[in-house]
């Protein structure tokens, strides 16, 4: 015997029917829980990069990178010659020339470049030891948006002053941006 509801369906069929539909429910809702595992997954990892690029802005924006271009270098020079290094710079920063030691009193630093609408050329005399710090400026300025990344290109050297005899230094080059 078949008992018909007020609608003419059998109830038999009715509990297939709630049956499909909550099997089907069950699918659809573990399909948006997989989705939404997914999409959480995605951004928290990108979350995570950009914090991650942020905070090497930050320090960047504060001075606080610094990348050791020569370490320890010691370098002979002929009277009145000079030792050079060139090098690129990203950021504006400043640099620092350490002579940790020199056989003459004659020793200089001299910093080179040209920055767009900067020529930059200046020299320190550190005699035996001593340090001395440079700016850096890169070019653009603030001009946005940047075709490309700017940079600037430096000439650092090390020499004497000595109108006879040789000059050994030993030399450490930092810069930081």
């Amino acid at each position: 015997m078949h008992t018909l509801s007020k609608d003419g369906i059998e109830l038999s069929e009715k509990k297939v029917v709630r049956r499909t539909i909550a099997i089907t429910l069950g699918i659809i809702c573990l399909i948006l829980v997989t989705v939404l595992i997914g999409v959480a997954s995605f951004y928290t990892s990108r979350i995570s990069s950009l914090n991650s690029k942020v905070s090497d802005l930050t320090d960047i924006v504060n001075s606080e990178e610094s990348t050791v271009w020569v370490n320890d270098t010691t370098v002979t020079q002929t009277a009145s010659n000079y030792t050079s290094w060139f090098f690129s710079a990203s950021y504006a920063g400043y640099i620092s020339v350490n002579v940790q030691s020199s056989t003459t009193n004659n020793t200089y630093v001299r910093v080179m470049y040209s920055a767009k609408v900067i020529n930059y050329n200046n020299t320190v005399t550190v005699g035996r030891s001593g340090t001395a710090a440079f700016p850096v400026s890169v070019y653009p300025f603030l001009v946005f948006p940047l075709p490309t990344k700017p940079s600037t290109n430096i000439e650092i050297r090390v020499g004497n002053t000595n109108t006879v005899g040789n000059a050994t230094e030993t030399v450490t080059i930092t810069y930081y941006y």
